[in-house]
């Protein structure tokens, strides 16, 4: 019995395993994973890998508008078979507007408890953040973690878990679940 000849397909493989095998060589990564992003110049934060669903450009268009709601809710948009809401997190946040006037708005979906209002199968529901600039991810490691401290600014507090320092830049862990629940998003009650 005959070696079977090498196809074309299992060539070109052999000869980028050669060319690059570093791509080809299994490396452990370590630390945790956090979507890196900036809430407002010169003010960057952090949002657990594992609270993150998906970050994506969003076309001004594809948001519809909501009546009645506060200046923090852009409106609604939907993504993956699902509608959700859409909030300027700067402005949500107390920072001036950047990202208004944009045609096209970088988005952070966050997976948040059900809030009884947008039930899914899976008990949880989501939320748009839209943000300045998304930075990509990166790992850190517990030494680079810091808890939340006297020097967080009153406006990002509530919403602070801790801070991180990635590229010795500090950035502000935020907690999704505690950004869903700002008082921010809901108009105030109307009495009759």
């Amino acid at each position: 019995m005959t070696d079977p000849q090498p196809t074309a397909s299992s060539a070109s493989l052999f000869r980028l395993q050669e060319l690059l095998p570093q791509l080809f060589q299994s490396k452990t990564l370590s630390g945790q994973p956090y979507l890196r992003f900036l809430l407002h110049e010169g003010v960057g934060a952090l949002i657990p890998m594992e609270e993150v669903q998906e970050s994506l450009m969003v076309p001004a268009e594809q948001v519809t508008p909501l009546p009645n709601m506060t200046p923090a809710v852009m409106g609604l948009m939907s993504s993956r078979d699902n509608v959700f809401c859409l909030v300027n997190l700067g402005r949500m946040l107390g920072y001036p507007s950047s990202i208004a006037s944009r045609r096209r708005y970088p988005v952070i979906v966050i997976r948040v408890p059900d809030s009884g209002y947008q039930g899914t199968s899976e008990n949880e529901a989501f939320l748009g953040l839209a943000v300045s600039q998304i930075q990509g991810v990166v790992r850190l490691e517990p030494q680079q973690l810091q808890a939340k401290n006297e020097l967080c600014p009153a406006n990002l507090n509530p919403y602070v878990m801790g801070t991180g320092e990635p590229d010795e830049q500090l950035a502000y862990i935020l907690d999704a679940c505690a950004l869903s629940k700002s008082p921010a998003l809901y108009p105030p009650a109307t009495s009759f």
